[in-house]
């Protein structure tokens, strides 16, 4: 299928995420490197759900759903970090094998107006993925130490 090169990628990087959650204690995680951003560890939350909200927000959520969705879903702890990790990419993968041809190249809109196929907006949360991740490794490299990951195969 046309999209198994782009889950595997996904898993690459839900996997290192996991591993790099494992060497760092919460209290490690707690540090906030940019005064009134988000903490490393608030940052791992974020990315723990990106799949699934990236996901609804492509499925033309709107701002209200979403604003709802996150006030339920981000996890706090490194458990639940770990366990939402693996969970949503879980999901995203299933729903998106049940699109057609068709289905994957119908464009939906997001709520603040921006509109892509199913396709691209799959593409869009990989980038969003990685992104955080790169961003994330680099706050740990600098403020904690080098989790020695490899972000790439």
């Amino acid at each position: 299928m046309i999209l198994t090169p782009i889950f595997n990628q996904l898993n690459i990087a839900i996997q290192s995420l996991i591993h790099m959650s494992e060497q760092f204690t919460e209290e490690e995680l707690s540090i906030t490197p940019i005064m009134n951003k988000r903490s490393v560890l608030e940052v791992f939350s974020h990315i723990a759900v990106i799949c699934r909200a990236d996901y609804l927000i492509s499925c033309e959520a709107t701002m209200d759903e979403m604003s709802e969705f996150y006030k339920h879903n981000e996890p706090i702890i490194l458990p639940d970090i770990c366990r939402h990790l693996g969970e949503n990419f879980q999901y995203l993968k299933e729903v998106y094998a049940e699109y057609t041809h068709e289905e994957l190249h119908e464009i939906k809109t997001s709520y603040w107006g921006v509109s892509y196929s199913r396709y691209e907006w799959l593409l869009e949360i990989v980038a969003h993925v990685y992104h955080h991740r790169g961003q994330l490794h680099s706050m740990l490299t600098q403020n904690v130490r080098d989790p020695k990951v490899p972000l790439f195969e």
